[in-house]
């Protein structure tokens, strides 16, 4: 909880640039926090609550314990409280702090030119028109794997959220013949940085996730997005996206091996029969050779009778 704290406030420490030598330490800014109950999560992401007291102090002139304070204060927060929806990629983050200081800056100034009331409404649709030029985070795609580019920060919370699935992906059945060749491919349909390692894994004569269980393929740290097999073996293949510390992803395929192609089981089946119909045809041959063979003989008589 400590450290939450301190990334909230750390910006508005003592001794950062804009902030005033005689400003509290940072557990008095802690009090101060607990000491507003109901303060939306949205304005402690980028605004500590000193920042507000001395803009409801600027604006009513009034001590901190004075009703009129506390009624600036409460008008603060109630205007936040849209902002409870508000999401965006974590790169525009910065952006996102950009608008609120500058909102509240926006009511500094306006502070001996307008109502409060009318300044801190104009200052929440300054903020709505400038989200919706951000650019919005990428949709988490299911149902596996950790995507990077679809983080994203949560005003509610003032934390950046992932998407929550499982690094590993449902095990695909795949059908092959023995003797021919497969390709499986290790691509996923989210955004992953170029040149990603890859490891292929096997698990012979098994259906797993299990990655004690697999060995790892011979091959390059670095190599394609999918791989080929020419003689296939039942058995789970696995492939990583990135290094084992930081995997982005785990594929998982099942090998259904059966024992060989239509072609190969057609010319089986072709020899089969011709096999089947062999006495047939030994038959004929010996009818054939049994009639050569007699007519030669007869020839060789009706020469020597005739000598």
């Amino acid at each position: 909880m400590g450290s939450w704290w301190v990334l909230v406030l750390a910006p508005w420490l003592p001794g950062n640039p804009g902030i005033q030598a005689r400003g509290p330490g940072l557990w008095q800014w802690v009090a101060l926090a607990s000491w507003l109950p109901g303060v939306h999560p949205c304005l402690l992401c980028f605004g500590p609550p000193i920042q507000r007291a001395r803009l409801c102090r600027d604006i009513t002139g009034a001590p901190l314990n004075d009703p009129r304070h506390r009624h600036c204060l409460e008008a603060l927060v109630q205007a936040a409280v849209p902002l409870a929806s508000v999401t965006v990629g974590s790169g525009q983050r910065k952006a996102l702090r950009e608008i609120i200081m500058d909102a509240l800056h926006f009511l500094e100034k306006q502070k001996d030119m307008k109502p409060f009331e009318v300044s801190l409404q104009e200052a929440i649709d300054i903020i709505w028109v400038k989200l919706s030029h951000l650019e919005e985070a990428p949709a988490c795609i299911p149902p596996c794997g950790y995507q990077p580019a679809a983080r994203v920060f949560q005003c509610a919370t003032c934390r950046l959220v992932d998407c929550q699935f499982p690094l590993d992906c449902p095990v695909q059945d795949v059908w092959a013949h023995a003797d021919e060749a497969i390709t499986l491919h290790c691509n996923v349909p989210f955004a992953t940085p170029p040149d990603l390692p890859i490891t292929w894994m096997f698990a012979k004569d098994l259906r797993t996730q299990d990655l004690a269980l697999f060995e790892e393929l011979q091959g390059g740290a670095e190599g394609p997005l999918s791989l080929t097999l020419q003689d296939p073996t039942p058995g789970t293949i696995a492939c990583r996206l990135g290094v084992l510390s930081e995997s982005l992803v785990r594929k998982y395929f099942y090998l259904n091996v059966s024992g060989g192609s239509m072609e190969a089981e057609q010319g089986l089946q072709t020899r089969f029969r011709a096999v089947l119909r062999w006495p047939h045809g030994r038959t004929s041959l010996h009818h054939t050779a049994s009639l050569g063979l007699g007519l030669a003989l007869g020839s060789m008589a009706l020469v020597l009778l005739l000598v």
